[in-house]
């Protein structure tokens, strides 16, 4: 090899190398994981990306202790879920795992430190009442296998992955200092959040309770000077008549800083044949709006839910900040941005005293407001327009901003907060409770409310019946060694048929020198 033979050979060498580690530099800046598992076990929400980029970028660190053995199935999803976290918060997310059988010094120097109660079982092994731990300074938060996973009912073993929500749920609550007051009005017929029926707010009230809000219920007008203080008042679904004045404390309170979710779906009086007066037109004012005395009637057939008379619509979601994270979302996916909702009120912006209302949700323009309910319950057929109905598109949600910096939202349905939305996994239930959240989010002024998306089933072992081990038993024992046997007659048999007959071709006869 020459001279410059060497040089190139060395010089390739060389910016082989400098290749190497510029890649090595651009992968560890621009980090990039890919989940290949068919139901996206491991890819991060938004609450959880949001969570993780403001550890960032407040430099707040946070402890995650990981008290999971080597053998334990558990810790391949926790070290997962947790390198995807990292990955959004390297500096402030700080990892820790600890076998309690292989590292018994550390842990049960961290086992007082962080509280944590251990046991023993009867081959000797150190198992701790909690998995994970988390801390932020004094807080801690405990994390345990039921948080985690949740076993499904049935004769297949299957559980429900809720590692990402267990995760996050735990680290915003030890970055939380406070628990704004939530107030839900009572006294009028209202959903409670003590109801688990499918009508109720039971789950809405844990949802804010885990997302360190302070749910809690007001009864009006006995208990009104309890409305001071609330960062938001809720008013969902009153089924009985607001008396004049009643709802005066609900105005003052949003005059005085408070924020207002007024849900008011129209309230039909069986007996009267008529809609039920809701009396709550002086707390719908500070938002611009007034409550029509209608039901929306969609005749879209492609939006509105066979068999229902167009009671039963899905609406269009409108551009807003609420609404912006979820049509995006719904575009991503190529789904339509709209949300189901059952017996809505239409809503008109009136632009009291200046305040100028945005829609947020519409039905189309095929709809109609319905105003004689009692021809309608008459009549038993499909609703029909009538001359001193309102044409379409109606607004059902409408959204304000006051000059005081108070929030209002306005919705005509109850649908997105009620507890059979949140026991329903349909795409379209979910959309229609991950909007409400983040309605609640907007009104409270804090980062979007943590409700995950439900992972799919997992499937962790199989149930065999006696008639199934004796088929699989006949397979292994039995069919499966007289097909090789067989196999091996054919293979024996096709040799000897050809054995020492050999094709010959016929020689070429010589040519003439």
């Amino acid at each position: 090899m020459n001279p410059r033979q060497k040089a190139l050979s060395a010089g390739a060498l060389v910016a082989a190398g400098v290749c190497t580690l510029l890649v090595n530099v651009l992968a560890n800046r621009h980090y990039r994981r890919w989940d290949a598992t068919r139901q996206q076990l491991y890819t991060l929400s938004e609450p959880t990306k949001f969570t993780l980029e403001q550890i960032e970028r407040d430099a707040r660190d946070v402890e995650i202790f990981i008290f999971i053995g080597a053998g334990d199935p558990l810790l391949g999803s926790v070290r997962q879920m947790l390198t995807g976290y990292q990955a959004r918060a390297p500096k402030h997310l700080i990892l820790r795992y600890l076998d309690p059988d292989r590292d018994r010094a550390d842990f049960l120097r961290l086992q007082s430190e962080l509280d944590v109660h251990v046991g023993k079982t009867e081959g000797g092994r150190i198992l701790s009442d909690a998995q994970v731990v988390v801390r932020h300074g004094k807080r801690v938060w405990y994390v345990k296998t039921d948080d985690m996973i949740v076993m499904e009912e049935g004769d297949d073993a299957k559980v429900r992955p809720k590692v990402e929500s267990a995760l996050t749920g735990a680290i915003r609550a030890v970055l939380s200092t406070d628990r704004p007051r939530v107030c839900f009005t009572s006294g009028h017929g209202e959903a409670s959040i003590d109801d688990p029926s499918k009508g109720g707010l039971s789950t809405l009230k844990n949802t804010l309770a885990k997302d360190n809000y302070g749910p809690e219920s007001v009864e009006l007008p006995r208990d009104a000077s309890k409305l001071t203080g609330c960062v938001l008042i809720a008013v969902v679904a009153p089924t009985e008549t607001f008396g004049p004045g009643q709802a005066k404390p609900i105005a003052d309170a949003v005059a005085g800083g408070s924020s207002l979710l007024l849900v008011v779906p129209p309230y039909i009086d069986i007996e009267k044949k008529a809609l039920r007066p809701h009396g709550l037109a002086e707390a719908a004012a500070v938002a611009g709006a007034t409550l029509d005395d209608a039901v929306a009637i969609e005749e879209d057939p492609a939006l509105r839910e066979p068999g229902s008379l167009g009671l039963v619509f899905r609406a269009k979601v409108n551009p807003h900040s609420t609404t912006d994270d979820l049509r995006k979302f719904a575009e991503a996916r190529n789904a339509e941005a709209a949300i189901p909702l059952m017996y809505a009120r239409p809503l008109i912006r009136a632009n009291i005293n200046g305040i100028a209302a945005s829609s947020l949700l519409a039905s189309s323009n095929k709809s109609f407001a319905l105003h004689d309910v009692a021809g309608f319950l008459a009549g038993k057929q499909e609703p029909a327009k009538g001359q001193g109905d309102r044409d379409g598109p109606l607004d059902v949600a409408l959204a304000v901003e006051r000059a005081n910096k108070t929030r209002v939202v306005v919705v005509g349905s109850s649908t997105p907060f009620v507890n059979a939305v949140f026991a329903d996994p349909s795409p379209s239930m979910t959309f229609s409770r991950t909007l409400g959240l983040l309605w609640l989010s907007w009104l409270s002024s804090r980062p979007p409310i943590l409700d995950l998306p439900p992972k799919a089933s997992v499937q962790i072992a199989l149930h065999l019946t006696e008639e199934d081990l004796g088929s699989i038993g006949r397979y292994v024992l039995v069919y499966m060694p007289m097909a090789t046997a067989l196999l091996g007659v054919a293979v024996f048999l096709r040799r000897r048929s050809t054995e020492g007959k050999r094709l010959r071709r016929p020689a070429k006869p010589e040519e003439p020198r």
